[in-house]
This record gives C-alpha cells, structure tokens and sequence, in this order.
C-alpha cells in the first residue's frame, strides 16, 4: 500500500463551513460557549505574547492561576490579566500544553485564529506562528449566500481600519484582534448599501451595541 505524504507545514487546513462557523464564532463572543478548533499541534495562541482577561465570575479558573501571574485591568475594571513570560509563553503553558486546560479562562475558549482569516487579516507582525496558520486555513459554502457573508465579514475589516475618522473621535480599536472581532459583530452593514462612509461607521456602531446588548 502506498502512503500518503505528510502534510506540508504551508498546506492548506479545512476551516469547515462559513456560515457554520460565523453564527458559532457569534455565539462564542456572547460568552455563553467556546470554539471548536482543529489546533492539531500548533500552540501558537499560547506562545505568542498574548495578554489573557480573566472575568471576575471565572472563580475557578481564578483558583487554579498562581496570583503572581495576574495583575488588574487599567482599563476594565473587574478584569484580571494572565501575562507572559520572556519567550512570550502563558504562565499555565507547560509540557508542550495548556496545564489547566479542562478549567481554561474564556477567553482562551473563544479564541480562534480562524476570525483572522475570514477578516482578511493577520494577528499582528509579532505573531508569525499564529500568522502561518491563519495563512492556511479554506473556508467552504454551501451558497453565494455565505460567500456574500464572507466579504461583508472582510468588508467590515477594512472599513474599519480604512475610516477611523469616521468614528468618534477619530478612533477604533487599534489591535487585530479588537478589530476581527468588530468586523465579525457588524458584518450585517455591509450586507446592504454602504455607499456613505458617515452613514456606515455610524450603522456598525449601532450593531455593535444591538449585539453587545442581547448578550
């Protein structure tokens, strides 16, 4: 029998349905589940440099965290923050693993690499291992629909990194990964007319707080 070569490192990786994904990707971002990843071996989301929120109600995950390793929020209160080590690895980051991975903090439930991808983004110049995968991942459709869905998701991206002008005082998040999440939050303006740029910062404001408020 002839085998199968092993997967070169630059393949591409099956990132599962569009439409499947975004509406678990949304529900993920309300906090009432995590993602589904195929990580495989890659731990790039654990040695990347990551600071992790802690929310106050994840006492047991507050439990099994050492204190020394988190320190308070400066700018949300009743967050605390999980930071890295020289080599940019999380503290619970041992034997090529999560440590406390059954009792993880939710954001490292939500976190999937696979949001760069579908915003037409990368994580930041300082993250290439994350970067690699996010390069590899193929998203499927069933439909134009969900192709639709897909641009108006790398739409929303652009726009605003595009317009921060447009917001008010002239600014948006300025982190990837604050960014990929917005686009995900608001994809629904650009599946309409978004001929006016006033008019469409505006819209993705008010999704944004519609979403934030049905959490």
């Amino acid at each position: 029998m002839t085998e199968r070569p092993a997967p070169t490192p630059d393949a591409p990786l099956p990132a599962g349905n569009f439409s499947t994904w975004l509406r678990a990707m949304r529900a993920a971002l309300t906090g009432t589940s995590g993602m589904d990843v195929a990580c495989g071996d890659c731990v790039g989301c654990c040695t990347s440099s990551y600071f992790i929120k802690v929310r106050a109600h994840e006492t047991e995950v507050l439990g099994r965290i050492p204190a020394e390793h988190l320190a308070n929020s400066p700018s949300e209160p009743g967050i605390r923050l999980m930071g890295f080590d020289a080599n940019g690895h999380c503290p619970m980051f041992a034997g090529g693993g999560c440590s406390i991975y059954a009792h993880r903090p939710q954001t490292c439930r939500t976190y999937d690499c696979r949001i760069f991808a579908a915003a037409g983004m990368t994580a930041g110049d300082s993250r290439p291992t994350i970067n690699q995968r996010i390069a590899r991942w193929r998203f499927d459709y069933a439909s134009e629909a969900e192709r639709a869905e897909h641009r108006a998701v790398t739409a929303a991206a652009s726009f605003l990194r595009q317009h921060p002008v447009r917001f008010p005082n002239g600014k948006i998040p300025s982190l990837p990964g604050d960014i990929v999440v917005l686009s995900v939050k608001a994809y629904t303006v650009f599946l309409g007319d978004v001929s006016d740029d006033r008019a469409t910062a505006a819209a993705i404001i008010e999704a944004c707080r519609a979403f934030d408020a049905a959490r």
